[in-house]
């Protein structure tokens, strides 16, 4: 009977000794916290192609606030700009459907509908996408006849304005483009007409806004170059969506870029970017393109 007492008591003396524990004796940095966690705020991440018209640096410079303007604008919503080295690089991208977004030239708009994306907006105004042709002043050029026998460089086989429209100009005034010239394809806008400037071809064709944007860095240089010969303008660079990306997004996408022009911080972004801003759009708007490829490709392939 001792003995039960005994070990009665010792096991309330036991509890008794362990309270202090329980309440007092643990660590308070310790203790699980279970008050409700913020939750890490999601995006939707959308993939933006530019072709390129200036290379990665200029690009990114040129075209990062304009995404950062439209991200501000939407909702939960994060637009990646991934540039290419080239115009071949860039036009695979295209193709096989990487980009969400993309700005491509006409040329690359045509392929891109039929790849599985729709216009949305096009860059204006039509009139500056046209084609020019400069060269040094002392190359003293003046006849389209003077370049027989002469490399010109461009910037790649599918620039429109600053490729095939100036091709199919020298055709028209009478150049053999096969036989009379030496095309040199230099991989970008800026090279092609540096490639004029040091010499290494007589002339250089590109298109007015990497123009204006070289003339505006390199002022001393500039002044030693002159605009030859302008083509014909056509339908200015689209912008195009991936079918299957939320119509709601690409909606706002729409309106947000028709807009950029009416306020003074989108007006400011577009002067930095080079361009006057975006207009209404649609697939059909580029059947003149294919008209224009047509001509071409009859004309200069005979």
């Amino acid at each position: 009977m001792r003995v039960l007492r005994y070990n009665s008591f010792m096991k309330r003396l036991y509890f008794f000794a362990l309270i202090p524990f329980l309440f007092f004796g643990c660590d308070d940095n310790k203790i699980p916290s279970y008050a409700p966690q913020a939750k890490t705020k999601e995006f939707r991440v959308y993939k933006v192609g530019i072709h390129p018209y200036l290379n990665s640096a200029k690009m990114y410079e040129a075209h990062r606030p304009i995404l950062d303007y439209v991200e501000n604008h939407l909702s939960d919503v994060q637009l990646v700009l991934e540039t290419s080295l080239d115009y071949a690089d860039y036009e695979t991208k295209l193709y096989r459907g990487d980009f969400d977004f993309s700005l491509p030239n006409p040329y690359q708009t045509i392929h891109a509908i039929e790849k599985g994306y729709d216009v949305i907006a096009r860059m204006k105004p039509d009139d500056v996408f046209r084609g020019i042709i400069v060269a040094r002043k002392d190359a003293n050029i003046k006849t389209v006849a003077d370049l027989k026998g002469e490399a010109v460089s461009f910037p790649a086989p599918t620039a429109l304005a600053a490729t095939m429209m100036p091709l199919y100009f020298f055709h028209q005034n009478g150049l053999d483009t096969q036989r009379d010239i030496k095309k040199k394809f230099v991989g970008s806008q800026f090279s092609s007409i540096l490639n004029a400037y040091s010499k290494d071809t007589v002339a250089g064709a590109t298109w007015p806004p990497p123009w204006e944007l070289w003339k505006k860095e390199n002022p001393q240089k500039a002044s030693e170059m002159e605009v030859v010969w302008q083509t014909q303008p056509l339908i200015n660079n689209s912008i195009v969506a991936k079918r299957g990306v939320d119509p709601e997004i690409v909606a706002q996408m729409r309106r947000i870029l028709l807009e950029l022009d009416t306020t003074p911080q989108g007006q400011k972004l577009l002067e930095n970017a080079g361009f006057a801003g975006f207009a209404h759009a649609k697939n059909g708007d580029y059947d003149v393109v294919i008209e224009f490829l047509r001509d071409y490709n009859e004309e200069l392939k005979r």
